[in-house]
């Protein structure tokens, strides 16, 4: 299969994003941060798949995680409150508190740090001037086209 400078195969079709040789600026750079599209933690870039057409590692959407995230650890604070007010008087209770805490700590704990690597990257990239991502965004795109040949 034959593929033309600035197309990607994905699913069997292809997205087009630019041709490299012309001076435009890229549709939709894969490293500027766009809290709406998924990420992938391990390539630090942008895609439109849930899973990475580079490494094939599950991505995540920072928009979408950010409330589940509060979510899981609101309810792990009430849980371990519950537990410590139950204490003294309800024993027989504080187990399942802290079994409840620790089951949403847990996924709440790993969607933080999933969260954070997202957010230092960001900052990272958010500190770079626009020519300089335009210019890292084609040669991720050229090098991502070159392991795909």
């Amino acid at each position: 299969m034959e593929m033309e400078a600035g197309s990607c195969p994905a699913g069997g079709g292809s997205v087009e994003w630019v041709e490299m040789t012309g001076g435009e600026p890229l549709e939709k750079n894969p490293l500027v941060p766009d809290s709406g599209r998924y990420w992938c933690y391990r390539c630090k870039a942008h895609d439109e798949k849930m899973s990475c057409a580079r490494c094939q590692a599950s991505m995540f959407n920072p928009a979408a995680v950010k409330p589940v995230m509060f979510v899981f650890l609101g309810i792990t604070l009430v849980a371990l409150l519950s537990a410590l007010a139950l204490w003294s008087d309800y024993e027989d209770y504080v187990a399942g508190c802290l079994g409840f805490a620790a089951f949403f700590g847990l996924i709440g704990f790993m969607k933080l740090y999933y969260m954070n690597l997202w957010w230092s990257w960001a900052r990272l990239q958010k500190a770079k001037s626009p020519e300089q991502l335009e210019e890292e965004g084609r040669k991720y795109i050229v090098s991502f086209e070159e392991t795909r040949k």
